[in-house]
């Protein structure tokens, strides 16, 4: 990606390879498209009305017919939703898709198995954003009320409990100044969507403070509902880029996540039409979006439900809440303890022996009774699981599993009970990976790792596994409690991304040598046309009478030498164009730069530019894929040759340089070009953004996810006085060190 907007000229060559390159990736998009699917079927899109139906259904039908016209043997419908209607539609598997917000997404994906596919890129204006957050606001002439502790004692609304945008985001940081919404307010009220209704009474002054998710209040405005002059924003937020007022820190926008019965067809067939739709198309302004990105890390999202307890990390309640919450009730118990023992007394003093019989009697027959409950409410709980649960003693032998087992392993629970739990063992796991898990469950310490078991018919299943020890009040271990959720299906959707994003890698290099294709065909034409004069030169000294066998000798090697050069820069570009999975190995970044370099070579020669080098010549390892580090740093330097190109009166010269900082090494291609606008430095990074006429806007994008794949991290600086500077870091191998005294290993044991 070039950092000035140019005019595609000249260079009939490059046109050519343009045209073919665009042409594939059409006939690919077409292919994916129309390929022939099951049967024609109506799919559902359930989505969260927030701002209420009608709101919902305008905004978002225009999408589901930009579906049905590129999709057509599907017809998309919208439903919108609340939270609990979302929830309820998806159990019962009434819903395709599901457009939500990222709390309520993260519940859907721990609960019925839902995966994200996209993230939205909501607009506002002409801004695009990807992030949102939550406004916490009361009205302006409220002088008693300038900060988030000033809502102490005072009433307040929001959505709903349940609600991430509407609540919990506002809830997060509302405890981390202190302030517990459920015990600190006057009023805490939840009205439910739309959220329009909890800005009106807010204005009119029916509670002191409320919560909503960002762009409500703005909206509102521009709509003519409301002055943004009435509302005061509690605790202001200003984040560089994003349009609205905020309160909070900011999260991913709402992914469209995928139902777990939705097919692989048509869950790619979605993405690729959504990924490519224009930011501009009339669906998309309908909707108030800028299109659609590639699914953003919720990890976030994460971290605010554990915070709270919430979702899939719901915290059971303590002895101490169980306490406060039946307070009550136990005052009650005890008093009615008092009057039975006073009873009993006044009993026992006229016929003592006879009432204590028959008292012990009856204790037991309860403590039997209750005990008998308790072990049927257990069991219950464990066949109703949808975790795998699976009891061993100590010697690993099998002593209850549950219908999940049965139902992921094959093993009948007659075949599986006293069994050694060695039959799932798959052969995947090492001998220290066993020694680890017995060290850590003997030593009474919760094992929790992501194994590979294998089935009853030999075929295999990731499992994420938690073994806990049952142990007696001396310490001493029992039995183990295994349990586990299989994730191969989750595992398999990584692996195949991970393909795609290889084979996407693989057709970047393509498009780039493309572009390179005049400079290469030059490179060859020379040793190739030297080799025609040569041999022609041999054939007339062979016609001659008498041999000069020196000067034909002379000519054959030059031949050879010819020959050898065009072998050569055939073989470096057959490296580079070859397709393969990546091989993740130790990589010296001096070599790496050096191939690249040879590369660019031809293409600089051409546009008569220098190529310089400045690398650090200590410990420079790192770990990653060569091929791929290679097609980084050479589209960057493509790209600063082409942004110098373009410039009239600018140094031709691009530099390459690196260094090491706090164990990562540095590499930046810096370039004397004209520069890039602050605007396009924001977004230069992002997939399908582009300042060229004729660009893809994926070289830099790619180049960044195969750096970030490897722990790194891009940027790009302005280079004074002139130019760019594009660059990465990644982590430094550890030189290697002697290989320490092997441990004597123990008899492996069966598998918990």
């Amino acid at each position: 990606m070039t950092r000035a907007r140019t005019q595609f000229v000249g260079n009939p060559e490059r046109r050519v390879s343009t045209l073919l390159f665009s042409g594939l990736l059409l006939l690919l998009l077409l292919a994916t498209l129309f390929a022939p699917s099951a049967g024609a079927r109506e799919v559902v899109i359930g989505v969260l009305a927030h701002r209420g139906t009608e709101e919902a259904l305008a905004r978002w039908q225009p999408t589901a017919g930009y579906l049905n016209s590129m999709i057509p043997e599907h017809t998309f419908v919208i439903r919108p939703l609340d939270l609990d209607g979302l929830r309820w539609a998806t159990a019962n598997q009434e819903l395709d898709f599901i457009l939500t917000n990222p709390g309520n997404y993260v519940e859907l994906e721990s609960d019925y198995g839902a995966t994200r596919l996209l993230t939205l890129r909501n607009r506002f204006g002409d801004q695009p954003y990807t992030v949102f957050g939550a406004v916490i606001f009361t009205r302006s002439d409220r002088d008693d009320i300038t900060s988030l502790r000033d809502l102490e004692g005072k009433s307040f609304m929001a959505v709903s409990r349940d609600a991430f945008g509407g609540f919990q985001i506002a809830w997060r940081e509302l405890k981390l100044n202190g302030i517990d919404p459920f015990k600190d307010f006057s009023r805490l009220e939840f009205a439910g969507f739309p959220q329009d209704q909890i800005v009106m009474a807010v204005k009119e002054g029916r509670v002191d403070g409320a919560t909503v998710r960002t762009n409500i209040l703005e909206r509102m405005s521009a709509e003519g509902k409301i002055r943004l002059g009435d509302f005061r924003i509690l605790a202001p937020r200003i984040t560089s880029g994003f349009p609205f007022g905020h309160s909070t820190r900011l999260y991913p926008e709402w992914p469209l996540a995928r139902s777990a019965q939705t097919s692989d067809d048509l869950a790619q067939q979605v993405a690729v039409v959504l990924l490519t739709m224009p930011q501009d198309h009339p669906a998309a302004v309908a909707g108030r979006y800028a299109g659609w990105t590639v699914p953003l890390d919720y990890h976030l999202v994460h971290e605010l439900l554990v915070e709270l307890g919430l979702g899939p990390y719901q915290v059971q309640p303590t002895l101490e809440d169980l306490l406060a919450a039946y307070a009550e009730w136990i005052a009650a118990g005890l008093a009615l303890l008092l009057l039975l023992s006073g009873t009993t007394a006044y009993v026992l003093h006229l016929n003592q022996r006879l009432k204590q019989s028959k008292y012990v009697l009856e204790m037991e027959v309860r403590e039997r009774m209750r005990a008998e409950r308790g072990l049927l409410h257990l069991s219950s709980a464990l066949e109703q699981s949808a975790d795998i649960v699976m009891i061993t003693d100590v010697d690993g032998v099998i002593e209850y599993v549950n219908a999940a087992f049965e139902e992921v392993t094959g093993y009948d629970r007659e075949e599986a009970v006293n069994s050694p739990a060695r039959i799932l063992k798959s052969g995947y796991h090492d001998q220290e990976f066993y020694e680890r898990l017995w060290s850590t469950i003997l030593e009474g310490r919760v094992f929790k790792e992501v194994m590979i078991n294998r089935r009853k018919d030999g075929s295999l299943y990731y499992e994420e596994k938690t073994i806990t020890p049952l142990k007696t009040e001396d310490g001493r271990v029992l039995s183990f409690v295994s349990t586990g959720r299989d994730i191969t299906r989750r595992i398999e959707a990584e692996e195949r991304a991970r393909q795609r994003e290889a084979q996407l890698a693989h057709v970047s290099r393509i498009s780039l040598m493309g572009e390179m294709a005049s400079s290469l065909a030059h490179e060859l034409n020379q040793p190739l046309a030297a080799i025609v004069n040569y041999a022609n030169g041999c054939l007339r000294r062979l016609e001659q009478p008498e041999i000069d066998r020196d000067a034909l000798r002379q000519a054959l090697e030059s031949i050879s030498t010819q020959g050898e050069r065009s072998g050569q820069i055939i073989h470096r570009l057959r490296n580079f164009m070859r397709r393969g999975e990546p091989q993740r190995t130790s990589v010296t970044v001096r070599q790496v730069v050096a191939e690249a370099c040879e590369l660019a070579a031809l293409e600089a020669k051409n546009k008569r530019i220098t190529i310089k080098q400045e690398l650090v010549d200590t410990w420079d390892q790192v770990s990653g894929d060569p091929i791929q580090l290679e097609q980084v740093i050479l589209n960057l330097i493509h790209n600063a040759m082409e942004a110098i190109h373009g410039c009239e009166n600018c140094p031709r010269v691009v530099l390459i340089r690196s260094f090491i900082q706090e164990g990562r090494i540095s590499v930046e291609v810096i370039d004397t070009g004209p520069g890039l606008p602050e605007k396009d430095m924001e977004h230069v990074f992002e997939a399908f953004y582009t300042t060229k006429s004729d660009g893809m806007g994926m070289g830099l994008s790619i180049s960044r996810s195969i750096i970030e794949a490897l722990g790194g991290s891009m940027y790009i600086r302005p280079n004074l006085p002139q130019g760019a500077r594009f660059g990465f870091s990644l982590p430094l191998e550890k030189p290697e060190a002697p290989a320490s005294e092997s441990v004597t290993k123990r008899e492996e044991k069966s598998l918990p």
